[in-house]
């Protein structure tokens, strides 16, 4: 499949009607930037939207994923009807783990990872020279050491477009493997899965490094009070706010 020709052929409807890609994308539930990917030949757009953005530009689904209009006295020989249900499965197909931006955001994740590290080996020295109060720091870890290890998978390994069930059926469930995510009153597609996607590693991100530093701030101006040990909760409500926004939003 031919993407930067399929990205030229859909720049160039775009303009044929006007559009600028923000207004495309708002027709389609989808970011400019998302858009500008399509057109670039960086991405493809996902199965699910390939209705409503050959309706936007006027074409049909054959002329958009072959990158050209065709003659309505084309014919389509068995072969190349085979060839494009093989283009339209294709899309279906999970990308790279960690998408396009993989190395950038591994590239934050490495650095979050050891700034964490340094605060939770404070954390842990100071819960074995303050014993008594070891239930001040210990959320601290926990929330920190938590936040690196879904870091890890969300920034490397998280799928970057879902199967195309998504797209047809309501979902509000993301699983991979071991992992689960059930999320009631959010349905999972994938014209809001990527600014999930992006807002769930920005909390792993802060919570790895923020954690700690609040913890200890609080210490420091509040005393051993309940304030740091509320802190898992409030990173809790932190990711389902992550989740929660923009699944709504995109949604």
């Amino acid at each position: 499949m031919d993407q930067e020709k399929i990205g030229q052929f859909i720049a160039g409807l775009r303009r044929e009607q006007g559009m600028t890609q923000e207004q495309l994308g708002e027709r389609l539930g989808v970011s400019q930037r998302t858009v500008s990917r399509w057109e670039t030949g960086r991405n493809m757009p996902d199965i699910g939207l390939l209705s409503p953005l050959t309706k936007a530009l006027g074409v049909t689904v054959s002329e958009l994923l072959e990158g050209r209009r065709l003659e309505q006295t084309e014919s389509m020989s068995p072969e190349e009807a085979e060839a494009l249900v093989k283009k339209v499965l294709s899309l279906s197909e999970g990308p790279d783990r960690g998408g396009p931006d993989r190395k950038k955001w591994g590239l934050r994740y490495g650095l979050c990872l050891i700034l964490s590290l340094v605060e939770t080996g404070t954390l842990i020295l100071l819960m074995a020279r303050d014993p008594d109060n070891w239930s001040v720091y210990y959320p601290a870890a926990l929330v920190t050491g938590l936040a690196a290890g879904f870091g890890a998978y969300f920034c490397l390994f998280a799928k970057t477009r879902l199967p195309w069930y998504h797209d047809v059926e309501h979902i509000n469930m993301y699983y991979d493997g071991p992992l689960r995510m059930n999320v009631p009153g959010v349905r999972f597609h994938n014209r809001n899965w990527p600014h999930i996607l992006k807002w769930v590693r920005v909390w792993c991100l802060l919570s790895m490094t923020l954690s700690g530093a609040l913890c200890l701030g609080a210490r420091a101006l509040l005393g051993p009070g309940p304030v740091a040990q509320w802190l898992p909760m409030e990173s809790l409500a932190g990711l389902l706010a992550a989740v929660y926004v923009p699944g709504k939003k995109y949604e």
